[in-house]
């Protein structure tokens, strides 16, 4: 039987940085791990990633898998099973994931038959989890409340400790295993540990707030200087360009590549290689789509940008 491991988590929180270590340990182990990934938006950035580390990479695109995508989902296992013949699933769902009626997929033969039920793995992000339960808590709650395993993330730039927030994933969900160990610290067993401890997804149907998000994707019209990145950061969180959850994508900066990745006040710029292209996806409510477009100096309705709407 294949186990299926799902990486859930708000946007930005860390999902495929934590899945690469997981298909790392698979790997090392002697498995052969498949990866599934589902985002929100046009910038298919994690595959990448993921392929440009070694490990084989699924894409699932046109939307968020709980609003409309969920029979993709199916044939995707499908389709890896065949394909594949792999001892483990990786699949990162996109970070407005709600779990409601998504387990209803292990009904079906050609996986219920194949697949153990899945292993829940909910990131937490410990920098931004206060400000984005305030905003987004329906996503945050579904994903916490399912989980088996919290995993929390980035507290190499927490300067504050934690058990206010493990207080409060807590009292959302006393059943699970918590760990609150920095990433870089973590070793073949730790991974060991978290594969030990499951329990049965609970598969809620919550009454949740619906919250109109929205993508927006636009390719810069020239590189960034350092001062040109500076004044991009102020203006994603000043709400210059609108109330932004997540901004991720390539630019280039002093022609180098870089991975840039915004998750509320949270910001990270890493340089980069192996990744085809230079966009950058807007991810949250209200987007300005013109000041953007201004910004990159690009007009708004050109074949650069492209936008997407969800109801979740």
């Amino acid at each position: 039987m294949i186990k299926v491991d799902i990486i859930s988590g708000f946007l930005g929180s860390g999902k495929t940085t934590f899945a690469n270590m997981l298909l790392r340990h698979y790997m090392d182990a002697g498995l052969r791990p498949v990866f599934i990934v589902n985002e929100f938006g046009q910038t298919a950035l994690d595959a990448q990633i993921i392929r440009g580390d070694g490990f084989e990479a699924v894409e699932i695109e046109g939307g968020c898998i709980c609003c409309s995508l969920k029979d993709d989902v199916a044939a995707s296992i499908v389709k890896v099973i065949d394909a594949f013949s792999p001892t483990n699933i990786v699949f990162e769902p996109s970070g407005i994931f709600i779990f409601d009626n998504f387990f209803d997929i292990w009904k079906q033969p050609d996986i219920g038959q194949k697949c153990l039920p899945p292993h829940i793995i909910t990131i937490a992000d410990s920098v931004t989890f206060s400000s984005a339960k305030v905003i987004y808590g329906s996503f945050l709650f579904n994903q916490i409340k399912n989980a088996g395993i919290i995993v929390l993330s980035k507290l190499e730039k927490t300067p504050h400790d934690v058990d206010e927030l493990l207080c409060d994933i807590k009292n959302i969900n006393a059943d699970a295993f918590i760990t609150s160990k920095i990433w870089d610290e973590w070793n073949s067993d730790d991974f060991e540990q978290i594969a030990a401890f499951h329990n049965a997804p609970k598969a809620l149907h919550n009454s949740h707030r619906h919250d109109r998000l929205q993508s927006f994707t636009i390719a810069p019209a020239a590189p960034f200087s350092q001062e040109k990145l500076d004044q991009f950061i102020s203006c994603c969180q000043s709400g210059a360009f609108g109330d932004l959850c997540r901004v991720k994508g390539v630019i280039t900066i002093e022609n180098r590549l870089n991975l840039i990745n915004i998750a509320m006040q949270d910001v990270a710029v890493n340089q980069c290689a192996g990744i085809a292209g230079r966009s950058i996806t807007f991810i949250g409510q209200s987007l300005n789509e013109k000041e953007i477009a201004q910004f990159m100096m690009i007009s708004h309705n050109g074949p650069a940008a492209q936008n997407n709407i969800a109801v979740v």
